[in-house]
């Protein structure tokens, strides 16, 4: 068996990612940004489905399933907006931006990539479905001394509107782990109606 680690994500176009960017070197200048491992903004995606190592003779079957996941969906857009932290602004693990508009058909195709995954064999995703763009994880040994001024440096952040996120296409990624930080690359592109 040869492996892949996969995922199934919307990609962003190059305007939000430099708008993305920029709320990040706001956010490294605040205090407790040395305890967060901020993602490359070229990595930032919308994930739909993680799908962790699978056997690469899935492909082909993780390619119908995300056409059988989008049919009938045409091209929207979401609006990336304002920021957050999971689980809290008080405990943060991960530092959001938001996105809102039409989310109803991102979860719409994300549910049933799940459902389509699963009758493959891969695990449900035990968690309901959150769009977001992951801006930075906090590392596991930051206190929560660390955290809390971590969450009031988000909370501090006035943000608006960042842009539109068109959403087109879903994308079967690839994503190749390495000391620099994750490298993702195209496996499978498929177009909404």
């Amino acid at each position: 068996m040869s492996g892949v680690r996969a995922f199934i994500a919307i990609e962003l176009d190059q305007q939000t990612i430099d708008a993305l960017a920029g709320l990040q070197l706001q956010l490294k200048r605040e205090p407790g940004a040395q305890l967060v491992k901020w993602v490359a903004p070229a990595g930032i995606h919308l994930t739909l489905k993680f799908l962790g190592e699978i056997d690469r003779t899935l492909i082909p079957r993780l390619v119908a399933v995300l056409r059988d996941s989008i049919a009938g969906e045409h091209a929207f857009a979401l609006t990336v907006s304002g920021l957050g932290a999971f689980p809290s602004l008080q405990r943060p693990n991960v530092i959001w931006a938001g996105l809102s508009g039409p989310t109803d058909a991102a979860a719409r195709i994300a549910r049933r990539l799940e459902d389509g995954c699963a009758a493959l064999g891969i695990p449900r995703e035990e968690r309901p479905f959150s769009p977001h763009l992951t801006l930075g994880r906090v590392q596991r040994e930051a206190a929560p001394d660390a955290r809390r001024q971590i969450g009031d440096s988000v909370r501090r952040q006035r943000v608006g509107e960042i842009g539109l996120l068109p959403v087109d296409a879903v994308y079967l990624m690839r994503s190749e782990l390495r000391p620099a930080g994750a490298v993702y690359s195209v496996l499978q592109k498929v177009s909404l109606g």
